[in-house]
């Protein structure tokens, strides 16, 4: 062996020597700490506001496929399920239930994920499928805008491990938060928390659950009873803490953003819902952005379900209605009375039809 070889391995071991370590004691507080909560099993993964303020924003795609398999071993039952993003959230299911079969024979379920792409809600509706779970109702809240979202592998986006195959897969879910839980952008935020007991989010990316989300575990489902106390006592008080863009004075039809692979993932849905004889509505909801589903996507949708009667597009004939601040908590977020609103909309035309 030379003794350029030579010098060549002493760096390789001296490197490994430095690095090594440093790498075990990351994997191990990660390991000991699991701040995204998807190391372990937890009965509780969105615990109450008041007596958990420091929440750590935990992947909603893992908490629904979790938690519901959760509430299956409970002995509880499911054939009713609300499809899509975080503005699906409010949506209330037991009214929507009610709704889509008043002599109670839905039994409701969020099916939801933040971001939720398509793909990925073909993937939840085929998991459903795949794992023998009646599905006799369904409901699908689109946006023009979250539509646009590809499948995306961030912390928050990524598919939990039930919908996943393979080592490599499990491994690049388990790097992508280990990566997202050691970086100085985290702990930026989880240091002075963890100092204060007070919610920081001083990084790039918000680290802790910025709304005080209660949550209902039987059917998955979200609610902001504070927001919505505040918002009803004194809207000033609230918009001013959380100021919403304005709306625009005109509407903007979105681009053409139905892909090759979202198609077919619409099909992929369709498919699932014929073997199962699915009651199914889809919702595209309004924006405060005020933009609307272009013509050509929404006759693809049309096209992939051969169901016009069960699309119903608000994004265009709603597409004023979020002008009104107090009818959202946020940007992107309208609150569950236009939600309730919608609902009745849609289930009215059907009755009358």
């Amino acid at each position: 062996m030379d003794n350029i070889t030579k010098s060549i391995l002493k760096f390789i071991i001296k490197s490994l020597a430095v690095v090594l370590p440093v790498i075990a004691i990351a994997i191990m507080w990660y390991v000991a700490t699991d701040p995204f909560k998807v190391v372990r099993h937890y009965n509780c993964y969105l615990p109450d506001p008041i007596e958990t303020p420091v929440r750590v924003g935990i992947n909603k795609g893992l908490i629904t496929l979790t938690n519901f398999n959760d509430r299956l071993s409970e002995g509880y039952s499911y054939n009713a399920f609300i499809f899509g993003s975080s503005v699906s959230c409010y949506y209330d299911a037991v009214s929507w239930a009610h709704l889509a079969d008043s002599t109670g024979k839905a039994h409701p379920y969020h099916f939801d994920s933040s971001g939720e792409s398509l793909m990925a809600m073909a993937d939840k509706v085929e998991y459903l499928d795949r794992t023998g779970q009646p599905i006799d109702y369904a409901m699908i809240v689109l946006d023009p805008i979250v539509m646009s979202a590809n499948q995306k592998d961030g912390p928050s986006n990524i598919n939990p491990p039930q919908l996943m195959s393979g080592l490599i897969e499990f491994l690049k879910y388990h790097y992508i938060y280990f990566r997202a839980s050691t970086n100085a952008d985290f702990f930026k935020s989880w240091i002075p928390a963890m100092l204060t007991g007070k919610p920081c989010n001083n990084g790039h990316n918000i680290v802790f659950e910025p709304q005080p989300i209660v949550y209902d575990p039987l059917i998955n489902q979200e609610s902001l009873p504070l927001w919505d106390s505040i918002i009803s006592a004194n809207p000033v008080q609230f918009y001013n803490r959380y100021p919403l863009v304005p709306s625009p004075d005109s509407i903007t039809i979105n681009d053409v953003i139905l892909t090759t692979d979202k198609v077919e993932a619409l099909h992929r849905i369709e498919r699932v819902f014929t073997r199962h004889n699915t009651d199914y509505h889809i919702i595209i909801g309004p924006n405060r952005r005020k933009v609307v589903i272009n013509p050509v996507d929404l006759d693809t949708i049309i096209n992939c379900f051969s169901a016009p009667n069960r699309i119903h597009d608000f994004s265009l004939s709603k597409a004023h209605i979020l002008e009104s601040d107090t009818l959202l908590y946020d940007n992107t977020h309208y609150r569950s009375t236009l939600a309730l609103w919608l609902m009745q909309e849609v289930y009215r035309k059907s009755n009358i039809r």
